[in-house]
């Protein structure tokens, strides 16, 4: 507080003698219009100081101190000038200045302040033009010659001249001193506009303008005979140098600039009057309106570069945010690992698994309180950044931090959302950093994604450390071909295989089950296990199952005779069951072709119907009376699988690869397969086998009652086959 109070009297004193002393320093010049008079000041600076007083201190005290200081400043001068009129003269003068003290508190209020927040703004250009450049120096003037009617006994031309005069010299003062300082306390921390080192071309530029400008005033001599009179003549060109250092100097330097140069163009008009040169009122108007117009004109490109400048510092900051929770994202670990002194030894990747299961209940808002909830309980031993959907990166702040303590503190988090208690499973992967470079930084990500997904598919409880970068080729060719996915699926580079699905004891398949392949631009097959990892993370499945839907109707509306297979399965993921749109939009699809939906059969996962029953069911349920069948993939693998058979309507049960691959050497899987075969029995089901790669496994299978093979030793995956006039077997498939 003692500081505070310090300051506040240094500065009130620093007021007091300006506002003091610059009555002293007049620019004098000999106006046509007073022919018969003596010399005035052109530019009252005083008065161009307390308006901006008035305009940047919402404490009035500082506005006091300046109005006290020029009373006696005035009177100062009385006591010089007329020693025996000091009573006289000071009591004549006495109602104009007080009202002049409201005036300018007026005129500042007009102009929109002060204000407590000390920031010039675009739109106060024209407030501040209209109020410090028109109505002050007219209200001065006519106050003038009000008063100055009443008090001095002037009359007639003599009173309208001096009101002239006053009027100028205000509106001289305003424009030498008003505006800069406005503009310097405002954004004396401001940077140059321009920030970019001087280019060589820039130099050169400039200084040919500054010969040329000097040519023009040594080739052209100024009417005032003053050295420095033809800067006035020439005064849009030096304009233009000026604005040229404007935007190359911080604003603490632009706003003394503006000052100085403004202060020296009047103070030219002046020598040039003093010179012989007359200028009438319309002359100095037209020079001072110039002027102004090139001032402001200034400040208002400063302003707006400023404005800029802070708009994309804020985008900037936005983009390194997600745009619903809040978090920073990926774009802020770029940009804090750059601006780091020393990276950290490790990254790490963490995931919660089936965040969009346990989301789905509670709709968007629950997921960005979660995401926003996990992120403050990560800190502070480590910055976490959001990559979507129950990902995050983490960065530790010390070298110190152990990765599974962390995750055991992960493990223990509770988050509370509309009376629901939800408590996630997370896995950790954790990857070196080399350095802070941006290709380190993406191989250590796509490591540190790749130990996480590791320790999901394996049920880890600790950290799992990355092991494949030695090889950040490699890496770099995996990331390359999972961003060339998302590319090649939203440009619809498609193909379509099958892979049939044959009925025990018919030679002929019946069904296919639909695989998607995505070709490059060079030709090249990426299969599913390339790029379904990414297309997951990024939610892009929805849009594969949708596209191969469509192209799959597309390619049945082309050929509307009979098909190579009786049914062809298209397998739906967990993610576009629970989507609202995908769930409208499916059915729509099938009732637009008639007798499309009796030869499609849809696979799902339990994995895929787990976290979204009350969303899945009545899509499968629609389907189902369409004339689809439903298959239940991978039976066997989940602990509900039982459950799915009692809540959905399954025609089709496909037994896991798990339990086929070994069956013809162990009885244990033989046992598991004949048990699940009466299970889809009771539930009027019938099974298919998948990896049926030899024929003992095919010779088993028979034996233990399976309905259905598929497997290499079946048939391999190939393009879907043009359909043929002979092509139809005479098998039925299951009629649901």
């Amino acid at each position: 507080m003692g500081h505070r109070s310090g300051r506040c009297k240094r500065e009130a004193i620093l007021v007091a003698i300006a506002c003091f002393l610059l009555p002293f320093l007049p620019i004098p010049y000999w106006p046509e219009f007073r022919p018969y008079a003596g010399p005035s000041s052109l530019a009252n600076l005083h008065w161009g100081l307390l308006l901006a007083l008035a305009m940047l201190m919402p404490d009035r005290r500082y506005f006091h101190v300046g109005f006290l200081a020029l009373l006696l400043s005035w009177c100062a001068q009385l006591v010089l000038l007329y020693p025996g009129e000091v009573v006289q003269r000071f009591l004549g003068t006495l109602p104009l200045y007080l009202s002049m003290y409201g005036w300018t508190l007026l005129c500042a209020r007009l102009a929109g302040w002060p204000r407590q927040r000390l920031l010039f703004r675009q739109e106060d250009i024209i407030p501040f033009g209209a109020a410090a450049f028109a109505l002050y120096p007219a209200g001065w003037a006519v106050a003038h010659l009000a008063f100055a009617g009443l008090f001095s006994g002037l009359e007639g031309e003599a009173l309208f001249e001096q009101a002239i005069r006053v009027g100028f010299s205000r509106f001289y003062g305003v424009l030498c001193v008003t505006l800069p300082l406005v503009l310097w306390v405002t954004g004396r921390r401001e940077p140059a506009p321009m920030q970019v080192p001087l280019r060589a071309w820039e130099v050169v530029l400039v200084a040919a303008y500054s010969l040329l400008l000097g040519v023009m005033l040594w080739a052209v001599p100024s009417p005032s005979g003053h050295l420095l009179g033809g800067l006035l003549d020439q005064r849009l060109m030096f304009a233009g140098l000026v604005m040229w250092a404007v935007l190359r100097l911080p604003w603490r330097w632009s706003a003394p600039l503006i000052a100085c140069v403004t202060t020296l163009l009047v103070y030219l008009v002046g020598a040039g009057t003093r010179s012989g040169l007359r200028t009438d009122a319309l002359q100095l108007l037209q020079i001072g309106l110039e002027m102004s117009m090139a001032q402001q004109l200034m400040v208002l490109t400063l302003v707006i570069s400023r404005d800029n400048r802070r708009a994309m510092a804020r985008l900037a900051e936005e983009g390194r945010r997600d745009g619903l929770s809040g978090v920073p994202n990926l774009n802020a670990l770029r940009h804090d690992l750059a601006r780091r002194d020393s990276p950290p030894a490790e990254i790490a990747c963490l995931g919660v698994e089936h965040l969009d299961s346990l989301m789905a209940g509670l709709g968007l808002p629950a997921q960005e309180a979660l995401t926003a909830a996990l992120y403050r309980h990560l800190g502070p031993d480590v910055q976490a950044y959001t990559l979507g959907m129950g990902r995050f990166v983490l960065v530790p702040d010390t070298d110190q931090v152990s990765w599974k303590a962390l995750l055991a503190r992960v493990e223990q988090f509770e988050f509370r959302y509309d009376n629901v208690c939800v408590r996630i499973e997370p896995h950790l992967g954790v990857a070196m950093l080399r350095d802070a470079s941006p290709q380190a930084v993406e191989l250590a990500l796509h490591a540190a994604y790749g130990a996480m997904q590791c320790a999901r598919d394996r049920g880890e409880t600790a950290p799992v450390f990355a092991q494949g970068q030695s090889d950040p080729v490699a890496l770099r060719a995996l990331l390359e071909t999972h961003s060339l996915a998302l590319s090649l699926l939203r440009r619809r580079r498609i193909e379509l295989h099958v892979q049939p699905i044959r009925r025990l004891g018919e030679a002929v398949p019946a069904m296919g089950e639909i695989l998607c392949r995505l070709r490059d631009d060079d030709g090249r097959l990426l299969l599913p296990h390339e790029y379904m990892a990414e297309l997951e993370a990024s939610r892009g499945v929805v849009e594969l199952d949708r596209a191969v839907i469509e192209h799959l109707l597309k390619w049945m509306r082309a050929h509307p005779g009979p098909l190579p297979y009786r049914r062809l399965a298209v397998n739906l993921t967990g993610r576009s069951l629970i989507s609202e749109q995908f769930r409208n939009w499916l059915p729509y699809q099938l009732d637009a072709l008639p007798g499309c939906a009796s030869r499609l059969c849809f696979e799902v996962t339990e994995r895929a119907v787990s976290g979204g029953m009350a969303q899945a069911r009545p899509l499968l349920e629609g389907l189902s009376r369409r004339g689809c069948l439903i298959a239940l993939d991978d039976f066997g693998t989940g602990m509900q699988s039982f459950e799915r058979l009692q809540q959905l309507p399954i025609d089709l049960i496909k037994i896991d690869g798990s339990f086929i691959r070994n069956i013809a050497r162990n009885p244990r899987d033989r046992d598991l397969v004949r048990a699940m075969v009466a299970i889809a029995r009771a539930y009027q089901a019938e099974t298919v086998a998948e990896y049926v790669e030899d024929e003992a496994i095919l010779a088993e299978l028979g034996g233990l009652g399976v309905d259905w093979v598929q497997g290499y030793h079946i048939g391999r995956p190939g393009p879907l086959p043009r359909p043929g006039p002979a092509a139809a077997p005479a098998e039925e498939t299951p009629a649901g």
